[in-house]
């Protein structure tokens, strides 16, 4: 039998959790006035401009409260607005990227952008085939096992 220090699951979590810390680092290095949560976040938003908080959280893999608390700072910090929405006979909250928000955004995400090109290992054909090959696994994972984040 394989042993687990030899298998794919074993070697993504060790490479998972080396980028998060090089990503910390890169964050403290460049002195961001956000944290890469909440850049996570932003980047989130602005692909997704409809999104609606339990949606977000589903999509960073956090809690709901968690995420709320993400929110909550970031607004306080003025990079985002919350409005209530009907949404199916529901109040929601939506989130927008306010102006501020959305230069620090671009400023940082030529910088991350540049970063991640310079680090990327993956030949540029095989990019988009490996970031399908993951998210096919880790979806995969969460249905096989039931995981779910709240």
């Amino acid at each position: 039998m394989e042993h687990y220090t030899n298998s794919l699951p074993y070697e993504l979590a060790l490479t998972s959790r080396v980028l998060h810390e090089a990503m910390d680092m890169f964050f403290k290095n460049n002195d961001f006035p956000v944290s890469p949560d909440e850049y996570i976040i932003l980047d989130c938003l602005y692909t997704h401009p409809d999104i609606i908080q339990m949606e977000l959280a589903k999509m960073i893999l956090k809690g709901r409260a968690h995420t709320g608390k993400f929110l909550k700072s970031m607004e306080e910090k003025k990079l985002i607005i919350r409005t209530p929405v009907l949404q199916s006979s529901k109040i929601v909250m939506r989130i927008e990227i306010t102006a501020q928000g959305l230069e620090i955004y671009n400023e940082i995400n030529k910088t991350v952008t540049s970063y991640i090109k310079n680090i990327c290992v993956v030949p540029e054909s095989k990019i988009q085939e490996t970031i399908d090959l993951l998210k096919s696994l880790r979806e995969d994972t969460v249905r096989q096992f039931g995981i779910k984040f709240e």
